[in-house]
């Protein structure tokens, strides 16, 4: 069994990262699509036809978005999607069910010429009767993503984002003498919450001083993972239900972990009940009491580091997952 996704399909035939098209510019960018459409035809080797974000190897132009879809669902057994950030379908501001979202913060901050009204949900319903048209599965890896089930006639499946620790390098977090080192970590400032990041610390401050504080933003992956190597605690994020991949992989590194991990969130994914991050709540005087319960309770940082990488293991391995995909799969 084979599987691809959005966009490996130009691995067919040449490197994703090495585009000969893109010094052609706006030519390159004409017929970039109908190279993949042309590239679909190689695809009888493969079983399994896997999206995830984003249902259509066509982007642009618009006209030709999901003309690939009929031609893929000749070519494979099973067409599967997992909705897993905010392409068409899949987009948080469309999930009317959630206590809280990191929308209005990230329209205000970070997306200021509003691609998501504009772009992305107008797109919603042809994207909903192309999926129901052409897919035999579809999964969700948050409750953020649990309105998928009102745009999909079949049953959705949950599924925990895979992990592979082998990638993680381990730098824990243990007992303490010194002040403790927290780090706010925001790819997105408005998306990850940080003004209300800001209030909560000005808040500890109050409370003991007992810490340094830094955020870390910018830096490519590799400087990233340089310098949260001697950080204690990271604040991920704090508008999320359900914790994303730098959580994740940060609990892999053996941190102690605060982002999203709602009790909506574990009623929708079971795994996440067994999860040790620490719930980063939106509002600065509860995020400033969990940091600062943790800063006095410095005694914990062993066990949450060991609890957080076993965790791992046991509920995001990608094997484990890849297995469940394809027992999926294998059913239908």
């Amino acid at each position: 069994m084979a599987l691809f996704g959005w966009p490996t399909i130009n691995n067919i035939s040449r490197s994703y990262n090495f585009d000969p098209l893109r010094k052609f510019g706006v030519v390159g960018k004409v017929f970039r699509p109908l190279i993949n459409l042309y590239n679909l035809h190689k695809m009888e080797e493969y079983d399994v036809a896997s999206f995830v974000h984003r249902i259509s190897f066509i982007d642009k132009p618009h006209f030709l978005r999901y003309r690939d879809l009929p031609i893929l669902r000749d070519k494979v057994n099973v067409m599967s999607y997992t909705g897993l950030g905010c392409d068409e379908l899949s987009f948080i501001a469309g999930n009317g069910g959630l206590p809280y979202s990191p929308c209005d913060s990230c329209q205000k901050y970070d997306d200021m010429v509003s691609y998501c009204p504009r772009k992305v949900r107008p797109l919603q319903t042809r994207a909903s009767k192309a999926l129901n048209k052409y897919f035999d599965s579809v999964y969700s890896i948050g409750v953020e993503y649990s309105h998928l089930a009102s745009l999909y006639k079949k049953e959705v499946y949950p599924m925990p984002l895979p992990v592979d620790i082998s990638e993680i390098p381990w730098m824990p977090t243990r007992n303490i003498s010194r002040k403790v080192n927290i780090v706010h970590t925001p790819s997105r400032s408005g998306f990850k919450g940080s003004a209300q990041v800001l209030k909560a610390i000005e808040i500890l401050k109050s409370k003991t001083n007992d810490f340094t504080f830094n955020i870390v933003s910018g830096l490519s992956f590799d400087e990233y993972i340089k310098v949260i190597g001697n950080a204690d605690v990271i604040i991920d994020q704090v508008w999320s239900q359900s914790p994303g991949m730098n959580a994740l992989w940060l609990l892999g590194m053996g941190k102690i972990v605060l982002s999203g991990n709602t009790e909506v969130a574990k009623n929708y994914i079971n795994e996440y009940q067994e999860s040790p991050i620490i719930d980063a709540s939106p509002v600065p005087e509860i995020l400033a009491n969990s940091l600062h319960e943790l800063i006095l309770d410095k005694s914990r940082f062993n066990d949450i580091s060991e609890r957080g990488i076993q965790y791992l293991k046991e509920n995001h391995d990608h094997k484990l997952i890849a297995k469940r995909y394809l027992d999926s799969w294998a059913e239908i």
